[in-house]
């Protein structure tokens, strides 16, 4: 069956008719011969009314101009015979989860068995085949293709890494069946076969490389300051997933010197809690564990990055002898990391209630009762609940108020977002109108018990961690795979270009410049680099942390056919420069050039 690629092409025969008419419509002159030129005067000549049809000649000019147009047609359309331009179509799913990087023997990972299962495919389907290949993530991506040839997909697939944390493949799945279509095949590489029960996308065939190996991984570290010391504590956890116990040799380093080392004997499936101390001022620290048997380099290392002090500074102007300025005192002596401070340079100020705070965005701002009453005859009213808590505000996260009375509360005309309230008296509130984070507590604390409670402490600690979070600077400097980096822009990076600068193992992404800077998760673990030019922000670790993916004793080979037989017909390859095509082009050129022959010859006898 005849079909054509280009359709659209066959536009170009209208040349045909159009050549016809030049050659019909084309007046003739007989050839005379002269025996001078003087003979044949200007008004010898006979002009004819207008152009009349004639006999159409059919000369060798006509028939190669006709034979230009009718190839040239044929070339543009790209006719094709039956199945004959027809190409096998692979459309292969990877699965780039880092359990993939698991090393097999000393021949490769579980990645590079998939890859050699690739090539074997494709050299089953024949030397035109073409190749499209997705890696799946919670953003899939096209690694190769769309329709690639073998020797275009080989470098690309050779340089696949796989090392993303646990996800679902369906989105991989759904983008793969998009791509192919009714014409190409459907192929999931994975190093585990899927539930007997759980379902599978249409036409799929499942392959997994995966053998149950064994494991060391180092999961939750943390690395914490002490601003009394000047010292610093570094706590992380050491698995061991494997059926037998190991010897595991754990090793700190940073600026090329050892820092630490510790030799653990770990049991089968086990875990050890490790605790070190450590100096300040080392900046970067690498922590590894090694063992004979551990198969997978991905989750046995991490890099922390040192932490710097955060210090809160809070100004108290209550009046002498405030009911309040004890719990405050004796709550905010609890954090090492807030420091009292005159109000100018104050980032929280604790006020009266009965004030208003000052419009400053980088000011943080608490008024506590009691609250000036809106009458003289207004009696504070003590409240045992219930209580209505808004729990969407940080401030308000963990508090219970379980047996509290809330004492000394009066009727509030400031205009606030209750948090906390009771009936329609609003306890705890956030002012609205001004620019400064500004909260409002109605209560006397000469009649509540709320400083005596667990919930006093609570509420004291959020707001600390809120200010804190709101200063200038990364909120944390080491975070797990797959977490959203947050960092406040300092006053000094408001201007410049509307861009910074992310920098690391990934290269470089411009991050949009806002007052809260939020960047995606790192796909890659390392320490990155967040810059306004040539000034360096800030500097964070992403550490890949995933249980999930560090037990490969769960993996296993194995295939599955697809549920059902589909015929997969192949792909038209969007190319004119096949060899038909090609000979047609020859032959549109000869025809030219035998057409500018014959006419030389007619002109120059």
């Amino acid at each position: 069956m005849l079909s054509f690629a280009n359709p659209w092409g066959l536009l170009a025969l209208l040349a045909v008719p159009a050549i016809l008419a030049i050659h019909l419509y084309r007046r003739r002159f007989p050839r005379l011969v002269v025996a001078g030129a003087f003979l044949w005067a200007g008004e010898t000549e006979v002009r004819d009314a207008g152009r009349t049809r004639d006999r159409l000649p059919i000369t060798a000019t006509l028939l190669l101009e006709l034979l230009a147009a009718i190839l040239l047609a044929l070339v543009l359309s790209q006719p094709r015979f039956g199945a004959s331009g027809r190409v096998a179509h692979l459309v292969a799913v990877l699965d780039d989860t880092a359990s993939m990087s698991a090393t097999l023997s000393e021949n490769g990972t579980v990645g590079d068995a998939a890859v050699e299962e690739l090539e074997k495919r494709m050299k089953l389907l024949g030397r035109r085949a073409v190749l499209s290949v997705i890696t799946t993530g919670a953003r899939p991506a096209l690694l190769v293709g769309p329709a690639a040839s073998w020797d275009e997909s080989e470098e690309r697939l050779k340089a696949w890494k796989p090392r993303a944390t646990s996800h679902d493949p369906a989105a991989a799945w759904d983008l793969a069946l998009q791509l192919a279509g009714d014409e190409g095949r459907l192929l999931f590489l994975t190093d585990r076969l899927p539930a007997e029960d759980a379902p599978l996308p249409k036409g799929f065939e499942v392959v997994s490389h995966g053998r149950p190996t064994a494991n060391v991984s180092l999961t939750a570290p943390r690395w914490r300051f002490d601003p009394t010391t000047g010292r610093g504590t570094v706590s992380l956890r050491v698995y061991r997933v494997a059926s037998s116990a190991a010897k595991v040799v754990l090793t700190g380093t940073a600026a090329g010197r050892t820092v630490f080392t510790r030799e653990l004997d770990l049991a089968a499936n086990g875990s050890t809690p490790i605790e070190f101390e450590v100096p300040g001022g080392l900046g970067r620290l690498t922590i590894s564990a090694t063992s004979a048997d551990d198969a997978l380099s991905t989750d046995n290392s991490v890099t922390l990055v040192e932490p710097q002090r955060r210090a809160v500074h809070v100004a108290i102007s209550l009046p002498e002898g405030h009911a309040a300025i004890r719990p405050l005192q004796r709550a905010f002596a609890q954090f090492p990391d807030v420091e009292t401070s005159p109000v100018e340079t104050a980032d929280l100020v604790v006020a009266p209630g009965g004030t208003l705070p000052e419009a400053n965005p980088d000011l943080w701002w608490l008024g506590i009762g009691p609250l000036p009453p809106l009458n003289e005859n207004a009696e504070p009213t003590d409240l045992a609940g219930p209580f209505v808590i808004d729990k969407r505000d940080p401030v308000t996260d963990g508090v219970t108020l379980d047996g509290v009375v809330w004492g000394g509360v009066q009727d509030a005309s400031l205009s606030a977002t209750p948090l906390i309230s009771a009936g329609r008296f609003p306890l705890l509130s956030r002012l609205d109108g001004t620019p400064t984070h500004a909260y409002l507590l109605n209560i006397d604390f000469a009649r509540s018990n709320l400083a005596d409670g667990p919930d006093w402490p609570i509420l004291m600690a959020n707001l600390i961690n809120a200010v804190r979070d709101d200063r200038p600077g990364l909120r944390r400097w080491n975070y797990r795979s797959g977490e959203t980096i947050a960092m406040r822009s300092p006053a000094s990076a408001a201007g410049g270009a509307a861009t910074l600068t992310l920098v690391g193992p990934e290269g470089e992404r411009p991050v949009a410049r806002a007052r809260t800077v939020e960047i995606a998760p790192p796909s890659v673990p390392g320490v990155y680099a967040i810059r306004d030019g040539e000034t360096t922000l800030g500097s964070f670790a992403v550490n890949f942390q995933d249980d999930a993916e560090s037990d490969l004793t769960t993996r296993r080979p194995g295939d599955r056919k697809p549920a059902d037989d589909l015929v997969a017909r192949g792909v038209t390859p969007d190319t004119m420069y096949s060899w038909p095509m090609l000979a047609a082009i020859l032959c549109v050129l000869g025809a030219v050039i035998g057409d500018w022959y014959v006419l030389r010859r007619r002109h120059h006898p």
